[in-house]
């Protein structure tokens, strides 16, 4: 039971997360063009700009706290989103100490606190940022400018040239096969805990010569596919239970597919 509600607690960071995000960003937006328009007098935190603050920091106390138990799991792995995460908590307490100071009559701390506050709108902003990457893969934000510009499409032709698939191979891994790797599999087998040293996160690595998950062109002799179709209630499956639901025969499907092409 204790464990059940520990859970419950730790997935709330992903609905509470969103708060001190847009909280702090339009706190810090208030409070800058209060600055800037204020022309005969010293600047001190408004009331709806402190408002949003207090509710920022608090969100931000509850996002770490459910973060942490979150990513609790290994207790080994250490990402940039958790470190960002609680180097964000710590600026936004201290920043809250050191509004209490620009709130008292005839302060001279009103800019030390718009510094403190926007320092702690980047660090949370770029903590989501990075949270995102966790759940969404690596450059989820940045891939539609890279695409939009040309420089994802290079890439890619030259991942296909290096690994020795072809263009059409690549993409449909990175359209299709990469979001259920993502969904499934990366937790475990991504950048930050590599399982028995097996990544699927990216093309190479799921083309690994070395590690031989995938035989290309052959689907039935690939450890992935195989792992994958296990009866649901076989201790081997991936991914295993509690870590994810099984891949539905559709995503098998695709995965199969794209395994067969390989050889074409």
């Amino acid at each position: 039971m204790i464990e059940h509600l520990i859970e419950f607690i730790g997935r709330t960071h992903l609905v509470v997360l969103h708060f001190p995000i847009a909280l702090i960003v339009v706190a810090a937006v208030v409070e800058l063009w209060r600055k800037f328009a204020i022309k005969d007098r010293a600047y001190a935190p408004s009331a709806a700009g402190s408002l949003m603050f207090l509710f920022a920091l608090l969100g931000t106390v509850v996002s770490v706290v459910t973060g942490l138990v979150l990513g609790f799991d290994g207790g080994q792995r250490v990402d940039l989103h958790r470190i960002l995460g609680i180097v964000s908590g710590a600026l936004m307490v201290v920043t809250w100490f050191v509004w209490i100071s620009a709130m008292r009559p005839e302060s001279k701390s009103g800019t030390a606190y718009l510094v403190m506050l926007c320092m702690s709108a980047l660090s949370i902003g770029a903590a989501g940022h990075f949270g995102g990457e966790l759940t969404h893969g690596e450059g989820f934000l940045t891939k539609p400018l890279k695409e939009m510009v040309g420089m994802e499409e290079d890439q890619l032709a030259l991942d296909a040239e290096a690994l020795g698939v072809s263009r059409a191979s690549a993409e449909v891994f990175e359209l299709k096969v990469l979001p259920i790797m993502n969904r499934a599999c990366v937790e475990c087998h991504g950048p930050d805990e590599a399982e028995d040293d097996i990544r699927l996160d990216t093309l190479a690595y799921v083309l690994d010569r070395r590690v031989q998950t995938v035989r290309r062109g052959d689907p039935d002799d690939s450890e992935l596919v195989y792992r994958i179709e296990l009866p649901h209630d076989d201790p081997d499956i991936m991914p295993p239970e509690g870590d994810g639901e099984p891949l539905t025969q559709a995503e098998i499907d695709v995965v199969r597919d794209w395994i067969a092409s390989l050889g074409e």
